[in-house]
């Protein structure tokens, strides 16, 4: 696919035939409970030893003030009904905003500067019970260095950080609430089913998620097997397309920092990058190049085959970083816009009215 000639969406009169006139929720998290109960831990199953890759981690009793060292951390401790004491300042999506403000106490959240090195020094003034952390982004001098202050519950090697669901299931266990993350994931986990039902063009559709951006030279980001896109992609029953797996395990993977399951593809092989609905994450820069000219800047290099769906901001962190929350939200806001690229794919020559 050349840049920027991404196919025609296709019109409402045929998009809405196949999809059995489904409606397309797309007011994100307006469904958002108001004034949730303030929620009380169980002590009991502690004290708990938590084994990790630095170690491990006694957990005396419930937290309460609790600093996450992530953005999926702090949405699923929202999720659960807990304020986060502190969290990183990038990503404040939209969901986690509208759960914050139905928490009590939501003013008394505060966010840190996760661009530099993690320290207790950082931390001192806000006199935490503990830190929270899943996957790997944290260094084994960040963590030494916060555990000085209080104890760091680093999620094992068994907890797959780009998996929503045993990301929560540990994080409630961890702070107490461990009987409330069952009903939270059989109900997030219903409404993605029930998205996707409307949507009978996503079964055997493929899907790809790949964040690109317009500068000279850049590398390709793909998120393959192991990543929060694919593992969204198959609970949704989309598929990855064959090879992915083969391709992404001869490439670079990316530095920790990035998300989970993710490698850099140099952007001179974007045409063997295939798919039904090939998501594209840009930076907001470039989507507002893309918003303007309903195409992609002739900067970008070109894809292979399929319908080309560009996503910036919540969109693309709905995907790439996912949480119990930004999972509700991508079910509302995401798969029909899949369904599209889809029903594109699959029927050319749709776009014209």
């Amino acid at each position: 696919m050349t840049p920027g000639s991404e196919r025609m969406r296709p019109s409402r009169r045929a998009f809405l035939s196949f999809a059995a006139l489904a409606p397309l929720a797309l007011a994100a998290c307006s469904s958002e409970k108001k004034g949730k109960a303030e929620v009380t831990p169980s002590d009991a199953g502690f004290p708990k030893t938590i084994s990790h890759r630095f170690g491990s981690t006694e957990v005396k009793a419930p937290p309460v003030r609790i600093v996450a060292l992530g953005t999926v951390e702090a949405e699923t401790l929202a999720a659960l009904g807990v304020v986060p004491l502190s969290r990183p300042a990038a990503d404040s999506t939209a969901w986690y905003r509208a759960s914050l403000r139905a928490l009590p106490r939501a003013e008394d959240a505060r966010t840190y500067d996760d661009s530099r090195e993690l320290t207790a020094a950082v931390f001192k003034e806000l006199k935490p019970d503990a830190f929270i952390a899943v996957g790997d982004r944290l260094s084994r001098a960040e963590y030494q260095s916060l555990s000085e202050l209080a104890p760091v519950i680093l999620a094992p090697d068994s907890v797959p950080a780009a998996d929503w669901a045993p990301v929560t299931t540990f994080i409630a266990d961890v702070v107490g609430l461990g009987e409330a993350a069952e009903p939270l994931i059989a109900e997030a986990r219903d409404e993605i089913s029930a998205s996707v039902a409307d949507y009978p063009v996503l079964k055997d559709a493929s899907a790809l998620f790949v964040s690109a951006s317009s500068a000279s030279g850049s590398d390709l980001v793909l998120s393959g097997p192991g990543s929060a896109p694919v593992s969204f992609f198959e609970f949704t029953g989309l598929t990855v397309p064959a090879g992915i797996t083969g391709l992404v395990n001869g490439l670079k993977p990316t530095p920790s920092r990035f998300p989970a399951g993710t490698a850099y593809l140099p952007r001179t092989r974007a045409g063997e990058l295939s798919a039904d609905a090939l998501v594209v994450g840009v930076p907001m820069s470039d989507y507002q190049v893309y918003r303007a000219n309903k195409k992609l800047s002739p900067e970008f290099p070109s894809f292979g085959a399929g319908t080309v769906y560009v996503v910036a901001g919540d969109e693309a962190v709905s995907l790439q970083r996912q949480s119990i929350l930004g999972a509700r939200w991508a079910a509302r806001n995401v798969i029909p816009e899949l369904a599209k690229s889809a029903f594109t794919s699959k029927n050319p020559g749709t776009g014209k009215s």
